[in-house]
């Protein structure tokens, strides 16, 4: 009786093993342009307006500290903005200009594709993952909430020379609050220290925030945002991109399972 048992247990085992090898152990879902990839932005996409019921008492403090800081910034955003429409220099010049584009797709399409074509030659699942986290995190944050704030708050440029305290919500030309570009750049700029620090800790995250930063800088500078403007794309872009970087991925989607038992095996489906 002992050794049929045995034998049933390692019947039951090989089948498993068979089972699980014949299985994928994971969909390549982070691989841009696979389906999979297409898949997860969709559910990405469907899950995203639900995300502020499920956060947890540190998601909530982080969110209000930076909405905070954004509104507390209302109180000089009108001084900033005169010091610097009447304050030029070459050096900030030149600063401005080689910044500005991180958050735009001038140097963002570059690094997306430069990045990914380079995954793909080299077979690295980290460019690859960058590339299609970028894409998403850049779409979310900066083609879909950003705009839709700007829209909801109706701010107007400080290049118009408006009071910065007049808003008129759902009035079209009026797109100051918050920064856009200053959200794509902090998009970006996280999905790719995020997801390089795993494998090579943290010796290029000064540098990534560092071109978000003189994004944001020059959008002030230029007279196209306020300081208020460029904390809250801040934020936005960097929570997109810690939630589409950090987001459990490649998950295995077995649903059939032989498990060995006392009496032989026992089969387990999931629904």
């Amino acid at each position: 009786m002992k050794t049929k048992t045995t034998r049933l247990t390692l019947a039951a085992l090989t089948c498993a093993a068979l089972i699980n090898c014949a299985t994928p152990a994971f969909a390549d879902e982070t691989q841009f342009p696979t389906p999979e990839y297409f898949k997860r932005t969709w559910g990405d996409l469907k899950e995203l307006p639900t995300k502020p019921f499920h956060w947890d008492k540190k998601d909530w403090l982080i969110a209000g500290g930076v909405v905070g800081a954004s509104f507390s910034c209302f109180i000089f955003d009108g001084t900033v903005s005169r010091f610097f429409d009447t304050h030029k220099s070459h050096f900030l010049d030149e600063v401005s200009g080689a910044t500005t584009h991180f958050g735009d797709y001038k140097m963002q399409l570059p690094i997306f594709l430069g990045t990914w074509s380079v995954g793909i030659a080299t077979k690295s699942p980290t460019l690859q993952k960058i590339a299609g986290d970028g894409l998403e995190a850049s779409l979310f944050a900066a083609g879909l909430i950003t705009p839709l704030i700007v829209l909801t708050s109706g701010r107007n440029l400080p290049e118009e020379h408006e009071d910065p305290m007049k808003f008129k919500p759902f009035t079209r030309g009026r797109y100051s609050y918050p920064s856009g570009h200053t959200t794509e750049a902090f998009a970006m700029a996280t999905v790719i220290d995020q997801n390089l620090r795993k494998h090579f800790g943290y010796w290029h995250t000064p540098i990534v925030y560092a071109f978000a930063t003189g994004t944001a800088f020059s959008r002030v500078y230029d007279q196209k945002h306020y300081v208020s403007d460029i904390v809250l794309g801040a934020g936005i872009g960097w929570a997109v991109g810690y939630w589409v970087a950090n987001k459990p991925r490649d998950v295995a989607k077995q649903n059939v399972f032989l498990l060995p038992s006392s009496n032989g095996a026992t089969m387990l489906v999931r629904f």
